[in-house]
C-alpha cells in the first residue's frame, strides 16, 4: 500500500478545489488556485492572459509566500512519483486550443492536466477556442486517479485522472464526429480539432542552465495579475522578469525529480 504524507494529501485536495478543511487564509481558501498554479508552467504570460480573459480570477496571494508555494508544488509532484495507473485508461479533455498548440509543439504535458473518464465535461467548455483530446493512458503512467486516491472524492461525477507536467505525448489527428461538433466553446463555436493523445509513462522535463531564481519575479507576477484583472496592460519589464522567474523557479523544483 502506498504511503502519502499529510502534506501530499492536502496538496492534492487543494489542487482539485476541495478547501473544506484548509487553514483560514487567502492562500489555502482558494478553490480555483489551479488556474494560477497551471499558468506558472507556461512561458511568458499568455496563459495568465487567456484565463483572465475568460473571466477567471487568478489569486495573487499564491505568489506572496514562495517557500509555501514551492512546498505545495513539491508535494504535488512527489505524489506523482508514488502514484501510477494500475491499468490502461481512456480519458477525455476539452482543452484550450492555444494550450493544445503548445503541448503538441512541445510533445508533452506542460502543466498539471485534468482528464475525465466520463467524457467531455461541460464545465471545461468555458473557454474561447477548444480542442477535443482523447488520452490513452497506459498502465504504470504517473497520474492520480482521484476516486482511488480519496475515499470520499468531492467531485465523483468528474471521474478525474490528473496527469503531471512533463509527460511525453504523441498526437494523432481525428475527424470530429457529428456529436462532437455540438460541443461548443464559450463563444458558441464548435471545436477547432480533435486528437488522439498517446501518453508515454516517462517524465520529460525541460533542462536549463543553473541560474539563481531572479529576485522580485514573484512581485512582478502580482503586478501583472492585478493589471490584467483591472483591464490594464502590464509593464514590459515586469513581463520579462516574471517570465524568467517562472522558468527558474520551476527548474529548481524539478531538479529534485530528474
Amino acid at each position: 500500500m502506498k504511503f502519502y504524507t499529510d502534506e501530499e494529501i492536502r496538496a492534492v485536495r487543494y489542487y482539485i478545489g476541495d478547501v473544506r478543511q484548509m487553514p483560514e487564509d487567502g492562500f489555502w481558501n482558494d478553490p480555483k488556485a489551479y488556474c494560477l498554479l497551471n499558468a506558472l508552467f507556461f512561458p511568458e504570460i499568455r496563459a495568465e492572459s487567456s484565463r483572465i480573459a475568460e473571466g477567471k480570477r487568478l489569486n495573487p496571494e499564491l505568489l506572496t509566500d514562495i517557500p509555501r508555494l514551492a512546498g505545495l508544488l513539491n508535494n504535488l509532484i512527489s505524489v506523482f512519483r508514488k502514484s501510477v495507473s494500475e491499468r490502461n485508461y481512456q480519458t477525455f479533455r476539452v482543452e484550450r486550443f492555444c494550450d493544445y498548440e503548445q503541448m503538441r509543439q512541445a510533445g508533452k504535458t506542460i502543466s498539471f492536466t485534468s482528464t475525465s473518464c466520463a467524457g467531455f465535461l461541460e464545465s471545461y467548455q468555458d473557454r474561447s477556442g477548444i480542442a477535443l483530446l482523447k488520452f490513452n493512458i497506459p498502465a504504470q503512467t504517473p497520474c492520480i486517479v482521484m476516486q482511488d486516491f480519496f475515499p470520499e472524492y468531492a467531485k465523483p461525477e468528474e471521474a478525474e485522472i490528473l496527469l503531471p507536467p512533463w509527460l511525453k505525448l504523441h498526437f494523432e489527428d481525428l475527424s470530429l464526429s457529428s456529436s462532437e461538433t455540438h460541443i461548443l466553446d464559450a463563444d458558441g463555436n464548435p471545436p477547432v480539432c480533435s486528437c488522439s493523445v498517446s501518453v508515454q509513462a516517462d517524465f520529460f522535463p525541460d533542462t536549463l542552465p543553473c541560474h539563481a531564481v531572479p529576485a522580485g519575479g514573484n512581485s512582478a507576477g502580482i503586478r501583472i495579475i492585478q493589471a490584467l484583472q483591472n483591464h490594464q496592460i502590464p509593464e514590459n519589464q515586469d513581463i520579462v522578469l516574471y517570465s524568467l522567474w517562472k522558468q527558474h523557479f520551476l527548474h529548481e523544483i524539478l531538479e529534485k525529480y530528474i
